[in-house]
């Protein structure tokens, strides 16, 4: 808002780079976020097989849905803040040729993670495609296209932020040719290997088909800690081309921000009412019972709007 107002161009500069740290940070902390919520959901289903199924495929599948919309819109405006912030940062543009393609991972990577397994259809609908599953969609409906997805499009996020953190700085180190090698094979294996156990998965039991899924977030987060471990003594001492041109970058930059502030906080209430209303009537479920007199759990709508409201 401050930059949106300010009336002057050190305004603009100053508010500009408080976007950019506060950003940077942002996109720093929501990277390994989906990790996280992979090791909460497999937690829950460990502890309670039915609890996940109610998590996953009850009535709360409806907000999966919604959340599947919200996490793809992230990665978006995440990716966007990031390429409008490298036309202020002089040698960035070494790296616009990257973004189209990487536009195209986060595009296909949306649509097969907002794929449901079920679509809603009437009588006549579903005959003709034989079933409740689409004999195509249906393919990507399930957990082994969407967790190759959304770590694809984790790792192309990933390695938007370290080519803008890198912008207007050449690597002076003598094994920076080797370096960046290692570094361009780190991301190309952690992706090999998450679309072979992505397409792999089709072919074996769900008992087996879930343990794929932890070498996939696992190649992803060592191909990360590569690349970063290589890139900061890489850029130690680095030459720059030129100086960050702060303040000029567009406005919609900052509805971005906007964007992100707001989905973030939106997406929490709602993923904090789904771990909260999977527990049903228990305090611990399973364990201890709520048997007071007023307890209950709101209904989907309800709690959205409440959520949304707030």
């Amino acid at each position: 808002v401050r930059f949106l107002n300010a009336t002057s161009e050190e305004e603009k500069a100053r508010f500009d780079w408080m976007g950019y740290v506060g950003s940077f940070i942002t996109i720093a902390a929501f990277i390994p976020l989906p990790f996280a919520g992979y090791w909460l959901g497999r937690e829950i289903y460990q502890f309670s097989e039915q609890m996940g199924v109610s998590m996953m495929g009850g009535s709360f599948a409806w907000l999966w849905i919604l959340q599947a919309m919200l996490i793809g819109s992230l990665f978006f405006a995440a990716n966007f803040y990031l390429w409008l912030g490298m036309g202020r940062i002089p040698g960035a543009e070494r790296y616009v040729k990257f973004q189209v393609p990487m536009m195209l991972v986060l595009a296909l990577g949306f649509v097969v993670w907002a794929t449901p397994r079920s679509i809603i259809a009437t009588g006549p609908e579903m005959a003709a495609m034989g079933g409740s599953h689409h004999p195509f969609l249906g393919l990507f409906g399930v957990m082994a296209a969407k967790n190759t997805a959304v770590n694809l499009m984790i790792l192309t996020t990933f390695l938007s932020f370290m080519l803008y953190r890198r912008g207007n700085r050449v690597a002076a180190v003598a094994w920076a040719g080797t370096a960046k090698a290692v570094q361009a094979l780190a991301v190309s294996a952690a992706a090999a290997v998450v679309l072979f156990y992505g397409v792999y998965s089709y072919y074996v039991p769900s008992n087996v088909r879930i343990g794929y899924s932890a070498y996939q977030v696992l190649a992803v987060l060592g191909a990360m800690a590569v690349f970063t471990a290589i890139d900061i003594p890489m850029l130690r001492g680095a030459r720059q081309i030129g100086s960050i041109r702060w303040g000029m970058i567009p406005a919609r930059a900052q509805y971005a921000l906007f964007f992100l502030a707001i989905t973030f906080t939106w997406l929490m209430g709602l993923m904090g009412y789904i771990r909260s209303g999977i527990r049903q009537y228990w305090h611990v479920y399973g364990r201890v019972a709520d048997e007071s007199a007023h307890a209950y759990t709101m209904t989907h709508g309800h709690a959205t709007l409440i959520v949304t409201r707030r």
